[in-house]
């Protein structure tokens, strides 16, 4: 038998068997796992740690191929009782009954999957620990979930040891036993599937020997092969033809040797033959396949066969135009652009289709048109683009183009014609008329005196506001028109305002306006530094009339002539 077939078979071998702890074992090999049987009482937890003093953990039951594997363990062994799996509740997670595990997890950790086989639903709790164990259940042959105190001993428990891969049975050229020892010390005299890492002890006849191997060669295409290969015991090639599967061939002074018949070549094991490959090693940059008398190469998709009929050429799909707008050619393959404005679609995103820009938020800052693979900004009427500026949208000063007959007012992407006072805006609203008043006082005859100055009595001063939307050129109005205003000491009624839409130009009058409050500023405060000046010469003038010549120390004394003085005779006065 070809021992590189064998991890591709499914293999399946029941030992009974004493462990290295002296307990009962049995042991069930399929694919790169092994599942045993141990009888020993013990809780959840330490069943899990001996399982996991061996390098496996308390098996899992995943799948309906798995769960059928330990159902025919059970079955093998002839074991009645329940034993412990790897499925538990830890203490603080709650039941979820609407899961498949209703919220239990594999001790060997992995994704939960959908496959569950409870036999009852487990009791609802969030506070206690729950573990779970494999009980046989009717019909006869099979097996559910029941679950339980962690702490609980139950007789048995099941482990899963997984493995890179699997020998064959060592082969033998002569009479002799074998003795495997597996990596989670169960011995056994005899495995259909040996586990990588299992140690085979050869004890051949004549007293020869022990010889020992290991299973840890790797095969090509997986699996694995024993060191060294063996056939191990050698005999004469009499003897069950030396181990060998097709010739045994003897040399003096050596010992037998296998051969394989032509079209055949030696097994790894050195006693088996497999048919001749002549893919092995592979003569072809891609795959190979084998033909009578020879092989065939062949390249994977998006390369062609080289014309040495071994080497692999990239092919260029782009020549073949297989994209809407642009490709670009990878090894083996090929990938579609396209160009901006564009994002891909269809199948394999060979085709493109056309984004819209102005989906995105504040794209422009007022309208948005989009284009094939572009998009351009426009203004709303009354606004216009300034070079320079960008997408930014700038009002248009309508009263430029003189819109109206009287003053104009801008406004945001408008603007508004004034009527004079007595006026009311045209129904086109580009012209005023006047507007009808009653209860004027009669003119007085010529020689009388001239009537004062009042307020006349009208049917009601008219207020009329007329919106214009301008969207197309500006209008055209003709040479100024002489407005008549009724006169004779009656005051005129308020202005009427006539309003536009928004168009697309600033108003003249604003500048104007300006200019006048800055002229008529500049006339008041000319006629305050006049007024000034003037109280300022007055009061000089009057403070030089009052003004006086100033007087000597003298003027306050009188002069008085000066008299002699009287003496009487013969005496003096006194």
């Amino acid at each position: 038998m070809a021992i590189a077939r064998l991890p591709l078979l499914l293999v399946v071998v029941v030992v009974a068997v004493r462990g290295s702890g002296g307990e009962d074992a049995e042991v069930v090999c399929a694919g790169t796992a092994c599942y045993s049987l141990h009888r020993a009482k013990l809780g959840w937890s330490g069943a899990q740690e001996s399982c996991r003093h061996n390098g496996g953990n308390l098996a899992p039951a995943g799948s309906p191929a798995e769960a059928e594997r330990l159902r025919e363990l059970l079955a093998a062994a002839g074991w009645p009782g329940p034993a412990w799996i790897g499925l538990s509740l830890s203490r603080g997670r709650c039941v979820l009954p609407q899961e498949p595990l209703r919220g239990f997890a594999w001790a060997a950790g992995g994704e939960p999957g959908n496959y569950s086989a409870w036999l009852s639903e487990p009791a609802v709790t969030c506070l206690s620990s729950r573990c779970v164990s494999l009980r046989p259940a009717e019909p006869p042959g099979t097996a559910g979930w029941a679950d339980g105190p962690c702490r609980a001993p139950l007789p048995a428990f099941l482990c899963k040891f997984s493995f890179r891969g699997m020998c064959g049975p060592l082969p033998l050229a002569g009479p002799g036993r074998v003795s495997y020892t597996t990596p989670f010390g169960v011995r056994s005299p005899r495995l259909a599937a040996a586990p990588f890492g299992t140690l085979a002890e050869a004890v051949c006849e004549g007293g020869k020997g022990p010889a020992f191997a290991l299973c840890k060669g790797p095969l090509e295409g997986g699996g694995f092969a024993w060191h060294p290969p063996g056939p191990l015991c050698p005999a004469a090639c009499a003897h069950r033809n030396g181990g060998c599967q097709h010739r045994c061939l003897e040399a003096p002074g050596e010992p037998p040797r296998c051969a394989c018949r032509p079209g055949y070549v030696l097994a790894p094991d050195m006693a088996s033959c497999l048919p001749e490959d002549a893919c092995r090693p592979n003569p072809c940059q891609g795959t190979c396949r084998t033909r009578p008398g020879g092989f065939e190469c062949g390249c994977e998709a998006g390369y062609a066969l080289a014309p040495d009929g071994r080497r692999c050429l990239d092919v260029d799909e782009c020549l073949a135009g297989p994209c809407q707008h642009e490709c670009r050619n990878t090894a083996g393959s090929f990938v579609c652009l396209c160009r901006p404005g564009y994002r891909p679609a269809g199948p394999g995103d060979r085709h493109c289709r056309d984004e819209d820009e102005c989906a995105r938020p504040g794209v422009c800052p007022q309208l948005c048109l989009n284009v094939p693979g572009s998009f351009h900004c426009a203004c709303r009427p009354g606004y216009q683009h300034q070079p320079g500026s960008g997408d930014a949208c700038l009002d248009v000063d309508e009263c430029l183009r003189n819109p109206c007959p009287g003053p104009c007012r801008n406004l945001p992407g408008g603007f508004e014609c004034l009527c004079p006072p007595g006026f009311l805006p045209e129904e086109d609203g580009r012209g005023c008329r006047a507007a009808p008043t009653a209860g004027e006082e009669p003119a007085g005859a010529p020689d009388s005196t001239p009537p004062s100055t009042g307020i006349p009595r009208t049917t009601g001063a008219l207020r009329t506001t007329a919106l214009l939307r301008t969207t197309g050129a500006p209008w055209t109005t003709g040479p100024p028109q002489t407005l008549g205003i009724p006169v004779g000491g009656a005051t005129p009624p308020a202005p009427t305002v006539v309003r536009s839409a928004p168009g697309p130009e600033h108003s003249a009058d604003g500048p104007r306006l300006l200019l006048y409050y800055i002229l008529g500023s500049l006339v008041a405060i000319l006629l305050v530094l006049a007024f000034a000046l003037v109280l300022l010469a007055c009061r000089r003038r009057a403070a030089k009339r009052e003004k006086r010549t100033a007087k000597s120390a003298a003027d306050n004394y009188c002069w008085v002539p000066e008299q002699p003085e009287s003496r009487g005779a013969g005496g003096e006065r006194r």
